[in-house]
């Protein structure tokens, strides 16, 4: 597997070429504490997820991602940074024009926004454990005073605002995580068993899960335990392949 670090708009980015290219591609986007710079990235250096990337280039997807900032909390700069990322890796490589999303955690408020920027571009996707509502995000951490300053500092950095404005544009947004209710594309949750940094987020992710299947549309809810994390990579590309045949 080789792999190369760019930039783009400043922001480091790292692409995984498959030794057999499929045709297809999957961005990754990653949790808070995701990063790619100059010399690596977080994926890279992560056991797991670096299993995870050579189970995908195996199978013939290109993997790419980028460093959207750091802890971006889905800003409105990342969702676009985001898009721009698909488009140059487009326009750069030989791929199918309709990619898949691997979402990490905070990832999937990334994707909530970028969903309806890229309806036509996106195949599938996956969401690991993920923080689907960054409101009730908040509301766990309030229970936790180092956390909660910390989750403050990150957004009043990311959305330019005063700890006042921020917390009354989040509460604005409580019930934003019914997007995921109705995106229409195929959505694989990935949900490990173990006490997770998101672990208020279950009943909103049972929600989206129970209405999707009362309306029709394709969504699976899988449970992983500690030691199955490792063969996940084996799972993400066996679920991409199935919304493959339709080019």
């Amino acid at each position: 597997m080789y792999q190369r670090l760019f930039q783009l708009e400043q922001e480091w980015c790292m692409i995984h070429y498959p030794e057999r290219p499929s045709g297809f591609a999957v961005m990754v986007i990653g949790d808070s504490h995701h990063y790619v710079d100059e010399r690596s990235s977080f994926w890279v250096q992560h056991e797991a997820r670096f299993k995870w990337i050579q189970d995908l280039t195996a199978k013939g997807y290109i993997v790419y991602y980028c460093n959207l900032y750091g802890a971006n909390w889905g800003s409105r700069q990342a969702v676009e940074l985001a898009k721009r990322l698909y488009q140059h890796i487009k326009r750069s490589e030989i791929i199918n024009g309709k990619i898949h999303i691997l979402a990490e955690g905070m990832g999937a408020l990334v994707l909530k926004d970028l969903y309806p920027k890229m309806e036509q571009e996106i195949r599938s996707a996956v969401m690991l454990s993920p923080c689907v509502s960054l409101f009730d995000h908040l509301e766990q951490e309030r229970e936790q005073k180092f956390f909660y300053k910390k989750v403050i500092k990150e957004l009043t950095h990311t959305f330019k605002l005063n700890q006042e404005d921020c917390e009354a544009l989040i509460l604005n947004q409580a019930k934003n995580y019914e997007v995921f209710k109705n995106i229409s594309i195929p959505l694989y949750i990935v949900q490990t068993t173990t006490v997770n940094r998101y672990k208020n987020q279950f009943t909103l992710i049972k929600d989206i899960y129970t209405e999707r299947l009362e309306k029709g549309k394709p969504t699976d809810l899988f449970f992983v335990l500690p030691e199955k994390r490792a063969s996940l990579g084996g799972k993400f590309a066996s679920y991409f392949s199935l919304h493959e045949k339709e080019l």
